[in-house]
């Protein structure tokens, strides 16, 4: 690990990410953050995939069973196969019935649910000051900083100040069933809604933000979420409500993540590789994020241009 401060960066991952898996870990591998410790926490079933990045420097290897209390993980495993079975589309069906009626429990126990749990867990419980969240999405690029995460003036949290108001769809929701289960102020006439990776979580603070929603809702902080609606509630969330919570009592850097580049485009494979080989010789981004990708789900296949894209990793490091 490296000796500046301790930190850690943690990805939840499963086999639809394995291709972009393979493309984060070459670009960490090949950045000035490679001297830091990462864990990934696979999905038990697909974890025979991911062997071959075991032993890698710096990388521990976990699966879902490692890491979630043994009922979420029995009920996550229910969940994956009433998932299968039924399809996408039923899926949602049932989670919108759980949200209406409380009933069927499995839709709060999908991949989607426990992966947020996963993050949670290892943030709070390992032994690290800070903790990076970085989704299998993300290309680390060669001017990526240590110093991107910490502050001379407070605690790092990224920004993407947006009017209450205009909020929608999952974004609204989110900081809505946040703020409720913080119980913090919810007037404010700006709301941060940012929700991607990379995602910084402060050890001592996000403790802090389990134990007031533990204080909040008299249950485990994972029961208090898996309770919640389905796909209402998100862990960054959580934590930001928290520190809006704090903002007179602790300094926070709310700080606009200028370095992050985001493709969603991916229609044509040549041109995403082009754009991403221009990124990476660009000093003002550090990470460059293909969102497209939908969690294993996209129509196109992916490694049309994430073969490309690793190769132009390889080579030039």
């Amino acid at each position: 690990m490296s000796n500046e401060q301790r930190m850690v960066f943690i990805t939840p991952t499963w086999a639809g990410d394995l291709d972009h898996f393979r493309v984060l870990r070459a670009s960490l591998e090949q950045s000035p953050l490679v001297d830091f410790d990462h864990y990934v926490v696979v999905q038990h079933e697909d974890i025979s995939l991911f062997e071959e990045f075991r032993g890698r420097s710096g990388l521990t290897l976990l699966s879902t069973r490692d890491v979630l209390p043994e009922y979420i993980e029995l009920r996550r495993n229910y969940a994956r196969h009433m998932s299968q079975k039924l399809g996408r589309k039923m899926t949602r069906i049932c989670g919108s019935l759980k949200r209406i009626f409380t009933r069927p429990d499995w839709p709060s126990y999908t991949g989607w649910h426990t992966q947020q749990l996963c993050k949670l867990i290892l943030a709070s419980e390992l032994d690290y000051d800070k903790a990076v969240i970085i989704d299998s999405d993300v290309i680390v690029t060669p001017y990526a900083s240590y110093n991107d995460f910490v502050s001379d003036i407070g605690y790092v949290c990224f920004a993407d100040w947006q009017n209450r108001t205009g909020l929608k769809g999952k974004v609204k929701k989110w900081n809505r069933e946040s703020e409720y289960l913080i119980d913090t102020v919810s007037s404010t006439t700006e709301v941060n809604a940012y929700f991607d990776t990379p995602f910084v979580f402060d050890r001592q603070l996000l403790c802090e933000a389990l134990k007031t929603l533990e204080s909040n809702t008299n249950k485990v902080w994972y029961t208090a979420l898996l309770d919640r609606p389905p796909r209402r509630w998100s862990e960054f969330g959580i934590y930001k409500a928290y520190l809006m919570q704090q903002t007179s009592k602790v300094s926070i850097d709310w700080r606009i993540p200028s370095f992050c580049h985001y493709l969603y485009d991916t229609s044509n494979p040549q041109t995403v590789v082009e754009t991403v080989d221009e990124l990476l010789t660009k000093p003002d981004i550090h990470y460059v994020t293909i969102h497209s990708q939908a969690s294993g789900r996209e129509l196109r296949n992916a490694s049309a241009y994430l073969g490309p894209i690793l190769s132009l990793i390889q080579k030039d490091g």
